[in-house]
């Protein structure tokens, strides 16, 4: 499977995100790549709602964050993401976090499937949940 379409998601740096440098904590990171995961798959039909309705939710196997340059409060950040891959039951996901300038402050690459609430294990993805990635 080939590179999907790129989401783009914006959102402001606030004092919540800081660490005591003054820069964002580096849980933090972890937590606004999800929140832009959420908002992507909420806007593509898959959020909460649908979670509870099929008992189907994401969940992440592992992550790699590497921290490029410092983001410090009150930036405007843009997170692009996109899937890179789904074999099997198995998908592959890149975020990308730049700051106001421009430049590349952090990248996030995440390995990530489809989860069976009930029965807790990993399924085959839907339909619909390939189009919520953008995976269509």
């Amino acid at each position: 499977m080939s590179p999907m379409k790129t989401i783009v998601y914006e959102t402001m740096i606030r004092e919540q995100h800081l660490d005591t440098l003054g820069h964002v904590n580096n849980a933090a990171y972890a937590s606004l790549f999800e929140e832009a995961r959420w908002e992507l798959i909420t806007d593509g039909g898959f959020g909460l709602d649908n979670v509870a309705e099929t008992g189907l939710a994401p969940i992440i196997l592992e992550m790699n964050l590497r921290f490029r340059r410092e983001v410090r409060n009150r930036e405007k950040i843009r997170i692009e993401t996109r899937c890179l891959s789904y074999l099997g039951k198995i998908s592959k996901l890149e975020q990308l976090m730049f700051n106001q300038a421009g430049e590349e402050a952090c990248t996030g690459k995440f390995t990530f499937g489809l989860f069976d609430l009930k029965n807790r294990h990993l399924v085959d993805p839907t339909p619909q949940w390939l189009r919520a990635i953008g995976a269509h």
